[in-house]
């Protein structure tokens, strides 16, 4: 079955150059040589492997034709010299398989053709869930991760109770845990690893009572932080206490507290089991309640 390959580029010259180039050296290939976006989006993009594009697009242009690109399950940027000025890093991030400068090295090029098309064709390795639709999405959420705060990046408003966090974390550990794309081009492993590192951040500042309070202490007075900044938490420090949103479950809790520290635990315990059907799902309800059963049956 032949390879087909779309080569996006705005150079008549050197687009039939690179037509000719690829059509001789890449076995079994069918090549579409494409002048403009416009003509890009025509095409039924899905049954393309491989796009090779070229960066000499005004700006504006080729962050428009992005999203079209990525229906292409790989594409390789070529950064041209009246280009926008780009880097490896800058590429990887827009989702690019491979990445070159002028002067291009052919023998390097056609590597990373074969490459990618044997990664391809060994598709039985490949996780099912690596489809075009998929690559999609994860290059969506990557691409504006850093734009998100943690609740944002669940998808959550800010009231949201600890079972909704926990439900989302768990969906989206799921969805990108990177054990999951062991046998994937490697610019797709790393996306899935950053995304789990961000997720894993957001889940261990959310989950936990007192960081959550502080965090949400931080958005108020500073609406555009997206993460938990560490070096300001002396100042926004407050009691666990301050977790409990429900005033009346919060007089429970501070009684409860007061009667464990006399070592009243039974006391403490209805205490806390009273606060707790006030708010539900507080962490640290729930972890009071636990070292009062312990004291207990101790």
């Amino acid at each position: 079955m032949k390879s087909k390959i779309i080569i996006l580029m705005r150079d008549k010259k050197y687009l039939d150059s690179l037509e000719k180039f690829v059509k001789e050296k890449v076995p079994d290939s069918e090549v579409l040589a494409i002048g403009n976006t416009k003509d890009l989006s025509k095409q039924d993009l899905s049954s393309y492997t491989l796009i090779i594009v070229s960066s000499l697009l005004q700006e504006g242009v080729w962050l428009k034709a992005l999203p079209i690109i990525r229906k292409v399950q790989n594409f390789i940027l070529l950064a041209l010299k009246d280009g926008p000025e780009l880097n490896e890093a800058v590429a990887r991030k827009y989702g690019a398989a491979g990445f070159l400068k002028l002067p291009i090295n052919s023998e390097k090029l056609l590597f990373m053709i074969n490459d990618i098309l044997d990664n391809v064709r060994n598709g039985a390795n490949i996780p099912k869930i690596v489809t075009n639709k998929f690559l999609e999405k994860i290059n969506e959420f990557y691409g504006k991760m850093d734009d998100l705060n943690y609740y944002e990046l669940f998808n959550l408003k800010q009231d949201c109770t600890q079972a909704d966090i926990k439900k989302e974390y768990i969906k989206l550990a799921r969805t990108y845990h990177p054990d999951k794309f062991r046998n994937v081009p490697s610019e797709i492993s790393k996306m899935a690893y950053e995304i789990t590192k961000r997720v894993n951040e957001a889940y261990s500042v959310l989950s936990h009572p007192n960081r959550r309070c502080i965090f949400d202490s931080m958005l108020k007075e500073h609406p555009d932080m997206n993460r938990f900044d560490f070096r300001m938490k002396v100042a926004y420090n407050q009691n666990p206490e301050d977790t409990i949103r429900n005033p009346q479950a919060r007089r429970f809790a501070l009684l409860a507290k007061k009667a464990m520290d006399s070592g009243d635990y039974k006391s403490a315990l209805t205490q806390l089991k009273m606060a707790s059907t006030m708010e539900k799902s507080n962490q640290y309800l729930d972890q009071l309640i636990e070292e009062a059963k312990k004291a207990i049956e101790g």
